[in-house]
């Protein structure tokens, strides 16, 4: 999977009419969606709407979960990732995933962040300027920096995160999925991370669940408001917040949602 750099409004991933069901319910709709180049799209909705499922269809995480059938198609830069002959982990790396709480490894920094390029036995030279690009971008080298050999796990909560995002970064992926990256976090860590996110959509497409709306206000292009699995609307960030087109989205922004 590669392709020329994506341009300024270009398509990235295009979402055709994608359906989730597990063994006993359907748990995506008939969802289609497109992601443009440089943007961040926040996704938002009430508890067990479909959120995280969908995002995990975007590189094909939902294989990881016994029983799930995802049905539809997903471009990236067109082409089918659930296409035969079509290798998922290469999906994911194109399409990096940043979780919910972060997970660090039991090793130092530096192979955190390299963690990725490791599994693919890239070179050492490469490695290196990797990582500190990645780290660059993730808005944590001037912190680490001078400790790269420190643990990781004697980071904070926010640098933790950070730092898993500059572990999906290393792999430059043109894509990065964010599951409701700052929930664990206080205000001030949430601030970097949101600030961090504000850099990255000038490069790549930023997909973020988010449960906050104030969050999405602060940091999206655009919110897309699921319900029930369904995609309900979807438009620019000022746009569904001051004058929502569907009742179920003013409910859920304005806090009166039922």
């Amino acid at each position: 999977m590669s392709g020329p750099p994506a341009g300024v409004g270009e398509t990235v991933v295009a979402v055709e009419d994608v359906s989730v069901r597990s063994r006993d319910r359907l748990l995506l709709d008939g969802i289609s969606i497109d992601f443009a180049a440089r943007s961040l799209t926040a996704v938002v909705g009430p508890s067990g709407c479909g959120k995280t499922t969908f995002i995990r269809t975007l590189n094909r995480m939902t294989e990881l979960t016994p029983g799930l059938k995802v049905r539809g198609t997903i471009r990236y830069l067109g082409q089918n990732i659930y296409a035969p002959g079509v290798n998922p982990v290469v999906v994911r790396r194109r399409m990096g995933m940043v979780f919910q709480r972060p997970t660090v490894f039991p090793m130092s920094v530096f192979e955190n962040a390299a963690f990725g390029l490791r599994i693919v036995h890239a070179p050492e030279e490469e490695v290196d300027a990797a990582v500190t690009e990645a780290l660059q971008r993730a808005g944590l080298w001037e912190e680490v920096r001078a400790d790269l050999d420190g643990s990781a796990l004697a980071l904070s909560g926010g640098q933790q995160q950070r730092l898993c995002i500059a572990r999906a970064l290393a792999v430059r992926p043109r894509v990065l999925l964010l599951d409701e990256p700052t929930s664990a976090l206080d205000p001030a860590a949430t601030q970097r991370v949101e600030s961090t996110l504000e850099r990255l959509k000038e490069d790549i497409v930023l997909v973020l669940v988010t449960h906050n709306v104030g969050q999405a206000a602060r940091i999206s292009d655009r919110i897309a408001f699921l319900h029930s699995g369904k995609l309900v609307e979807v438009g620019a960030t000022a746009d569904i917040l001051e004058r929502p087109r569907e009742k179920l989205t003013e409910q859920f922004i304005t806090g009166r949602f039922e």
